[in-house]
């Protein structure tokens, strides 16, 4: 998946918005970050999303996951992941992208969600 196709992909969730996180592009949902687009030199080419804690260090455990994270992310605490769009399986990627979206969505908008979608 490429950045475009990601920003598509979450802007089809209720509630969500393109805008910008530290000059760089982002979608938010409910004003809160569900994924952000980084080049920066410590995560080149990179998208990172928001993850629950305990998936956090499943993603980061497995070697052969695509997935890794930085010393910024380790100081703050911040529970999300980075992977080069390209690395990801589109699938796993989907799916996580709807985790990080579950993660921030008000809770009315989440359950309204839920009940059209499926059962999580």
């Amino acid at each position: 998946m490429t950045w475009d196709e990601i920003v598509a992909y979450l802007l089809e969730f209720p509630s969500t918005e393109l805008t910008t996180t530290w000059n760089m592009p982002a979608v938010k949902a409910g004003g809160v970050l569900v994924a952000w687009w980084r080049d920066t030199p410590d995560s080149p080419g990179s998208i990172a999303f928001k993850v629950a804690p305990d998936e956090l260090e499943a993603l980061l455990g497995d070697p052969d996951a695509p997935y890794y994270t930085i010393d910024h992310f380790r100081k703050f605490g911040t529970n999300a992941v980075l992977v080069r769009p390209g690395e990801a399986d589109a699938d796993e990627l989907r799916e996580l992208l709807t985790d990080a979206w579950l993660a921030v969505a008000k809770p009315r908008v989440r359950k309204a969600w839920l009940a059209e979608h499926e059962t999580r």
